[in-house]
C-alpha cells in the first residue's frame, strides 16, 4: 500500500474537520516547521530532523525554538 503525503493543506483540512488533537508526522523540519504550525495542528513529530543532523541537541533545540516562536 503506497500512501503520499497530504502536505500543509492536508492538515489543515484535518484539523478543522475534527475535535481531536492532530499531529504532524513525517517530512517536517527546519524548513517547513512553521508553515506546519500555520495550519492549526497541536503538535508535530520531527525523528529524522533531528537524528539527522550531526548535533542533535542543536536540532532539537532550533525546531522547540521554530515552533515556540508562532
Amino acid at each position: 500500500m503506497s500512501i503520499s503525503p497530504i502536505g500543509p493543506d492536508g492538515l489543515k483540512e484535518i484539523k478543522d474537520a475534527v475535535s481531536i488533537p492532530v499531529v504532524g508526522i513525517g517530512g517536517i523540519g527546519l524548513a517547513n516547521i512553521e508553515k506546519i504550525k500555520r495550519t492549526g495542528v497541536d503538535g508535530v513529530a520531527v525523528i529524522s530532523a533531528i537524528m539527522g543532523a550531526a548535533d542533535i541537541r542543536n536540532a532539537a533545540r532550533k525546531l522547540a525554538d521554530a515552533w515556540r516562536r508562532l
